[in-house]
């Protein structure tokens, strides 16, 4: 098995990630399980199905490690991983499975911020409604894996220079590099769905933020100092997971569509595709873990550390405008599932 040092220093990346995303997606699905209050039940939906995604993703990732080499619509990929030793066949698959999950890891996070901008408008979201949500929408990456059952592809020694202009040095000694063209239509949905598709999926994000902030003005969901303290905490919980395909997927999406159309040509951008992509499932968690105030109570329990409680200065516990205004506080935090 040929590896030069870019290889080696690619390949331990991929391990440190990959090993971090299963952790953290890992420990996100224990706390989802066995850790998530009953009035979190329709929000944990969303949550497990974003955990369990990231967490395939990383193991594809790990077992793949794919050098993407994409120019004049052609892509050429170098298979780093343990799916070598299956056979370009397999590793082609595993590689599309692995995009597909990230495409779902995405659908789930715009989902998750549907959810919670329907919430706001509305005290009860059925278990069942969650449920179709997220069938519906694995429709699409669905749909990426069934379209390969076809796709021609080819492990040719001087097919596949001629897919890199003759570009890379010593391709003939990797054990298993596969090439395509993009101009398959198996090929273009895919590699439409994991770049273009980004553009309507943090569209519809971006909106869901809006409305929220625009709802979270009115004066009729400013109640006390600790709702507003928590409502800034959903905002920059939103803020936050709105920003991750800002420098993960939209930066991945525009590297691979600019080597394709000619606006970059050259092979040095094979490393950082896939490296981008693969950032999600190890920040993502950490955000949610966070944000989600059962599970950062548990980590600070876990860790005996002790997290102040946060008190409204205006309203003693003998005022009944307390109980009124708490008791509001609550439902709504509870309907956006930050409580």
């Amino acid at each position: 098995m040929f590896v030069d040092i870019y290889d080696q220093l690619y390949i331990s990346y991929a391990s440190v990630v990959s090993t971090l995303g299963v952790l953290f997606n890992g420990f996100l699905l224990f706390l989802i399980f066995f850790k998530s209050p009953s009035c979190l039940t329709p929000y944990t939906v969303f949550l497990a199905n974003t955990s369990i995604t990231q967490l395939l993703y990383s193991l594809c990732f790990i077992l793949t490690v794919p050098r993407v080499i994409s120019i004049n619509l052609r892509i050429v990929n170098i298979y780093l991983g343990f799916s070598q030793f299956l056979g370009h066949w397999w590793s082609y698959m595993i590689f599309t499975t692995m995009l597909h999950f990230a495409v779902n890891s995405f659908l789930s996070i715009m989902l998750s911020m549907v959810f919670r901008c329907i919430s706001l408008k509305t005290l009860r979201f059925p278990t069942s409604g969650a449920f179709a949500m997220c069938i519906l929408a694995y429709m699409i990456p669905l749909s990426m894996v069934i379209s390969i059952r076809d796709i021609e592809i080819t492990s040719n020694f001087t097919i596949n220079s001629n897919y890199t202009l003759w570009q890379l040095e010593n391709l003939d000694r990797y054990r298993t590099v596969v090439g395509t063209s993009v101009a398959q239509l198996s090929t273009l949905w895919v590699a439409c769905c994991v770049s273009l598709l980004c553009i309507p999926i943090y569209s519809v994000m971006f909106y869901c933020r809006y409305r929220i902030l625009k709802m979270l003005e009115r004066p009729g969901y400013m109640f006390n100092t600790t709702t507003t303290l928590q409502i800034k905490r959903l905002v920059k919980a939103l803020t936050v997971q709105s920003m991750i395909p800002v420098f993960t997927l939209f930066p991945a999406s525009l590297i691979f569509l600019s080597t394709q159309f000619h606006v970059i040509e050259t092979t040095k951008f094979g490393y950082i595709i896939i490296s981008l992509l693969s950032l999600s499932p190890t920040i993502d968690p950490l955000v949610t873990i966070y944000y989600v105030q059962p599970y950062r109570k548990y980590i600070v329990d876990l860790l005996w550390f002790e997290e102040r409680p946060i008190v409204s200065p205006f309203l003693s516990n003998n005022d009944p405008r307390f109980y009124r205004s708490r008791s509001n506080s609550v439902l709504m935090m509870r309907n956006t599932h930050f409580v």
